[in-house]
């Protein structure tokens, strides 16, 4: 039985190996460029781990790097905040962006130092939503244990394309993480603020 923490951590290691067929079919070129996309991250994200990985001033700054080129981190900010969004003031959306990315990104971050040789292979694609996302199916092949299937959503972004979620063992990592930033605005009286200072502490801030 796979719990939150397993999934968590699995969405960790799927970024990490990122980093390193089923109807409806996507126009071809789109399925391509989009399984073409994921690997190519993976392949710079392992010789980024195989040179050493994030425990360096200058790997962590290569990962940040391929998370932001990578990841459309302000498209995913707003998902997980969800319906509160739309009530934040523009200071605390401002606020809220910067401490989600630096969230993502020091998380992401410190999982890499756990690489151990993990490959990922890409399995297939298929068309999402109203077809212009792109489901691209991998398998997190571990040295021990089972594999561990992840999907990516790819959308086309400016001429490229950005992942907008992960998907790990069927669970979605965006709607978890917009469940638990629900969650704790609720304990703090539907109050954005407490989000944030949360946000800061977990920052270090």
């Amino acid at each position: 039985m796979i719990d939150r923490r397993t999934v968590l951590t699995a969405g960790a290691t799927a970024a990490a190996s990122l980093l390193l067929a089923g109807l409806p079919r996507p126009a071809a070129a789109q399925a391509d460029g989009a399984a073409a996309f994921i690997d190519g991250m993976a392949k710079r994200a392992i010789g980024i781990l195989q040179a050493g990985g994030a425990s360096t001033a200058q790997g962590k700054a290569e990962f940040t790097q391929i998370l932001n080129q990578g990841f459309d981190l302000p498209t995913i900010g707003r998902f997980v905040l969800g319906r509160y969004w739309n009530s934040a003031t523009p200071e605390q959306r401002q606020e809220y962006m910067d401490l989600f990315e630096r969230m993502i990104v020091e998380t992401y971050s410190r999982r890499f130092q756990n690489y151990q040789g993990e490959t990922l292979v890409v399995k297939g694609t298929r068309a999402v939503g109203s077809g212009n996302d792109t489901l691209v199916a991998t398998e997190i092949r571990q040295k021990d244990g089972p594999p561990i299937q992840v999907d990516w959503r790819v959308r086309q972004a400016g001429g490229g394309y950005k992942v907008v979620d992960v998907i790990v063992a069927r669970v979605s990592m965006s709607v978890t993480q917009r469940d638990e930033f629900a969650s704790v605005i609720a304990q703090n009286g539907g109050s954005i603020d407490g989000l944030l200072r949360a946000m800061r502490q977990r920052a270090g801030g």
